[in-house]
């Protein structure tokens, strides 16, 4: 059965998203329009100064995409997608069961910011999506000044 938009995007709460403005406000400041949650949990935005972005929640990168979102719309019909919303592995996880409700998405066993964070099937969990915001914000701004290679030890507690 062939994917559909649904089974690529995720559709969080205003919880969820208030937890990712907050949880990543220091990478993407307050000034934004959410336009797109893939299913893996990354943020497609309009800032308010101008640009759409991706924010890649697994590595804590920003990209601009487009100048507007009439040109983020239409690369969303091109190629470029494929890469943005990695069907083959939503395809993959969602054979493999694991599959995501109302309001979650996909989170990391291990962050790809790590070596043995690979986008693959055992990877990854369908969560909440709030909870999968505030995890990686909160593990990847902590990780943020140091420099590649550096051992860490993570303490997560809820």
């Amino acid at each position: 059965m062939p994917l559909s938009w649904n089974d690529l995007t995720c559709t969080p709460d205003k919880e969820a998203i208030d937890a990712l403005a907050a949880s990543w406000q220091w990478r993407i400041g307050d000034a934004f329009t959410p336009l797109l949650f893939t299913a893996l949990g990354d943020m497609f935005y309009e800032a308010d100064e101008g640009g759409v972005f991706w924010l890649n929640t697994g590595t804590g990168e920003v990209e601009r995409v487009a100048d507007n979102v009439e040109g983020f719309n239409q690369q969303l019909r091109e190629e470029i997608a494929d890469e943005w919303l990695l069907p083959p592995l939503v395809e993959a996880l969602i054979d493999a069961g694991k599959v995501c409700g109302e309001g979650e998405c996909y989170t990391y066993v291990t962050l790809p910011v790590f070596a043995e964070g690979e986008y693959v099937v055992e990877n990854f969990n369908p969560v909440p999506a709030r909870e999968h915001f505030e995890l990686t914000g909160s593990v990847l701004q902590q990780l943020d000044d140091l420099p590649d290679g550096t051992n860490v030890n993570i303490d997560i507690t809820h």
